[in-house]
């Protein structure tokens, strides 16, 4: 009996057709008006987020030995898309590891982060600090080598939630 009902289980998780869809990586929630249209939240595929213009930081920083280069959707570009002109006030990070951070929009967006989901050439793997990781031009601007940008630089990425002002 605990047979079946695993299997029946599995069945709903296939959709029809038998193709597996590819896994939600990132969600973004708040007051989005994308195409036109308002969203409270949008679910993305490593290869919708593959189809974003991509941005590229080569740097090095304290989880690393070397610089490494790393490839992603420019976050400013995405926001932009997602919330117009709405003014950013707060990004609520948090990860698939349970770490959650607090991040002035303000702060953090004029050194255009970059969500990587590829560093040396390689998709990056949980074990690797993906599917996605927030990543800075670390070692390029001595400012943001202070422990709040660090902070700010969340790997294993899974959620944004955007809080805007009031227009």
């Amino acid at each position: 009996m605990k047979l079946v009902g695993l299997i029946l289980i599995l069945l709903t998780l296939v959709p029809r057709g038998g193709v597996a869809e590819e896994p939600v990586i990132l969600t973004v929630s708040g007051n989005i008006l994308w195409q036109g249209q308002p969203h409270e939240r949008l679910d993305y595929t490593l290869k919708e987020l593959q189809a974003m213009p991509q941005r590229v930081i080569t740097t090095s920083h304290p989880w690393g030995q070397q610089p490494h280069t790393y490839r992603g959707p420019d976050l400013v570009a995405l926001m932009s898309s997602l919330f117009g002109h709405a003014r950013i006030k707060t990004l609520y990070l948090e990860a698939l590891n349970g770490y959650s951070i607090s991040v002035d929009w303000q702060k953090l967006a004029p050194f255009q982060p970059v969500l990587a989901w590829q560093e040396n050439g390689r998709v990056m793997s949980r074990r690797e600090k993906g599917p996605l990781w927030l990543v800075l031009p670390f070692d390029q601007v001595p400012e943001l080598q202070q422990a709040d940008f660090l902070h700010f630089m969340t790997w294993q990425l899974r959620q944004i939630k955007v809080h805007t002002e009031p227009m």
